[in-house]
């Protein structure tokens, strides 16, 4: 499968996210994105970093709601709790710290975490599904280096954990610790020498591999190409403006949009023939990844032509969310991206099952 059509289809499931705040609209869209990872996610390393994406939207749902006791803005007429509130200085002007909190503000802030943290597993979802190095390989030339810089600073939080486990395996069969502050700072200094060591070995292959090396470029092909970069940036940011502003109501923003993306691929396409960059057997796109990306589509289109009041619910009078079966159908059709796929390629499963049983049985010993 293309690592770009496992990022499209998650990227399209994150526009849908940021276009609601509908509880069940979100918690589809997640319990979508974790079915699709559990079926056709890989065995590597970093096809294990949802786990720390969750934890991170677990997060910022707790924190968006802990934010509720200390914002001034407190409507609504249903009481939850009175908290002790604390007079601050008068500096701090329109800031209130504790309270009455109202079951309306605390839905609301729930409702909004929960927009982001959906968001946060949608790119969690992508991580896991699409292979960062073969991500690499589909990168356009003329954006290889920051292409590069951005699939090493993706994979260096996964890596980084599968080393850290490594390391509490090998201290707990030494019969140390592995709990607690202490073992956490024996812990610290192992990882960070093995990513230093990474970071030495990735260095030492680029520059063996002429990393960096570029053919000449006349100045007015670079000038040419510099313009239609700039040309197509203003094309796509007066065309979101357009979307979002004054015009969203015509077809004058979608038009310039339209043109500026244009003239985004030709100047890439244009900086990319002077580009010099050997691809070994580059992945193409088959059947399978049109399918996957067209099976999200179907859920952004019902959310175009879906009531705001249905996407953004009211909280004020506290009612629940209204729903579009059309557009819940529509959502849950992204997990037809399951059959329309095919099985991930796995490592060498007997070598790696009795390297799994061999460390069990030397933990069970110890």
């Amino acid at each position: 499968m293309h690592s770009g059509a496992w990022w499209l289809w998650a990227i399209f499931l994150a526009a849908m996210a940021a276009g609601t705040t509908n509880p069940v609209l979100l918690i589809s869209i997640i319990s979508v994105v974790l079915i699709v990872v559990r079926f056709r996610k890989s065995d590597a390393p970093w096809s294990r970093s949802i786990k720390g994406y969750l934890i991170a939207a677990g997060l910022v749902i707790a924190i968006r709601m802990f934010l509720v006791i200390i914002t001034p803005d407190i409507f609504g007429d249903t009481l939850l709790f009175t908290l002790p509130q604390i007079n601050l200085p008068s500096f701090f002007v329109g800031v209130k710290l504790g309270g009455e909190i109202k079951a309306n503000t605390v839905i609301y802030a729930f409702q909004e975490g929960l927009r982001l943290a959906t968001i946060l597993v949608c790119i969690g979802g992508a991580q896991s599904l699409a292979s960062p190095t073969r991500l690499l390989k589909s990168i356009p030339a003329a954006l290889y280096e920051v292409g590069l810089s951005i699939v090493v600073a993706l994979t260096f939080a996964p890596q980084l954990a599968f080393d850290a486990k490594r390391v509490r395996d090998a201290q707990f069969l030494r019969g140390r610790k592995t709990k607690g502050i202490r073992a956490l700072a024996k812990t610290f200094i192992p990882v960070l020498e093995g990513a230093m060591e990474r970071a030495l070995l990735l260095a030492s292959a680029m520059d063996s591999r002429g990393y960096g090396r570029r053919i000449h470029q006349s100045e007015s092909k670079r000038r040419i190409t510099n313009i239609l970069m700039l040309l197509g940036l203003l094309g796509i940011l007066f065309g979101l403006s357009g979307l979002l502003g004054v015009f969203s109501q015509s077809n004058i923003g979608a038009l310039t949009l339209l043109i500026g993306i244009s003239l985004s691929f030709l100047a890439l396409w244009f900086a990319g023939k002077n580009a010099s960059r050997t691809n070994y057997r580059p992945d193409k796109w088959h059947i399978p990844e049109v399918l996957v990306i067209t099976s999200a589509l179907f859920g952004l289109v019902a959310m175009r032509f879906t009531e705001s009041i249905v996407l953004n619910p009211v909280t004020s009078p506290l009612t629940f969310p209204q729903i579009n079966l059309i557009t819940l159908f529509s959502i849950w059709v992204s997990i037809l991206a399951i059959p329309l796929s095919p099985q991930p390629p796995l490592s060498n499963r007997p070598v790696s099952d009795l390297f799994k049983a061999n460390s069990h049985l030397q933990r069970n010993a110890a």
